[in-house]
């Protein structure tokens, strides 16, 4: 009988982290390689320190300059992972814009601000679910797993057009677990709430982050070894019949199904 660690080893595997080079990323990347995953990080700045950290801890992972929006370079990016290492097994999909986007009322969004959002959180999630298709149809499954947010239950004001992105991340997980769930795919999404990262409180006021914490039911920060812990669970065989969901990393901030 498998452990639970049994059940979370991702030995000879290989996936796919887009934004893998900083906070929930990096965390991300390094929990999947500490699980025996050799990862492959997709982003625009720079991810050593990442690769670094995971061969340090005896992991493997390499990085290439990725705009995850820009459909021949996911093309030919997917590509290489795939010829490099022979297979692809899990996707995450990270990158996301959220905290330099200006907070401001719906009215006074400029579309081509708005068109960004769509562009890096949306897009993006279809044009690489798009390209692991055939790779993933080859090994005869997967795991998908994107990221959310929690302010899909609640709505977030000034924020209309980040929290839209990620309604439609949440409901595109429920379409593709659908549709991918026939190859043997397994596709959910995680949602967290707010996180400390050294993004976060470069970008938001100490005083709104332990806000934010003193109205979840938990009241302690969001690390990102949280979020990072929920995805490896979720790109594992011990979610072996999970899909089309979205789990809540929010210490009870809100309570209900998305």
């Amino acid at each position: 009988m498998q452990s639970g660690n049994d059940l979370e080893d991702l030995s000879g595997q290989v996936a796919i982290v887009t934004g893998g080079a900083r906070a929930i990323g990096r965390r991300i990347s390094e929990a999947l390689a500490s699980r025996g995953a050799t990862v492959e990080i997709f982003d625009l700045a720079p991810a050593s320190e990442t690769v670094d950290s995971i061969a340090a801890a005896g992991g493997g992972a390499r990085f290439q300059v990725v705009d995850v929006t820009d459909e021949q370079g996911v093309k030919t990016a997917v590509r290489q992972v795939t010829d490099r290492n022979g297979r692809l097994d899990i996707l995450i999909n990270n990158a996301g814009l959220f905290a330099g986007i200006p907070r401001r009322p719906f009215w006074e969004i400029e579309l081509a601000e708005w068109r960004r959002v769509m562009e890096v959180n949306v897009d993006s999630i279809f044009l690489l679910c798009r390209e692991v298709l055939e790779p993933m149809k080859v090994i005869g499954g997967g795991r998908v797993v994107n990221l959310s947010s929690n302010v899909i239950t609640f709505g977030m004001s000034n924020l209309m057009h980040y929290v839209a992105s990620k309604g439609a991340v949440s409901v595109m997980t429920r379409s593709l677990a659908r549709e991918m769930g026939q190859f043997g795919i397994a596709v959910n999404a995680v949602g967290p709430g707010l996180v400390t990262t050294e993004i976060t409180t470069a970008e938001i006021p100490e005083k709104y982050l332990r806000l934010v914490a003193e109205g979840q039911m938990i009241t302690e920060a969001i690390l990102p070894p949280d979020i990072a812990e929920a995805v490896v669970f979720l790109a594992s065989p011990a979610a072996r019949m999970i899909t089309g969901q979205t789990l809540l990393v929010n210490g009870g901030a809100t309570v209900g199904g998305v």
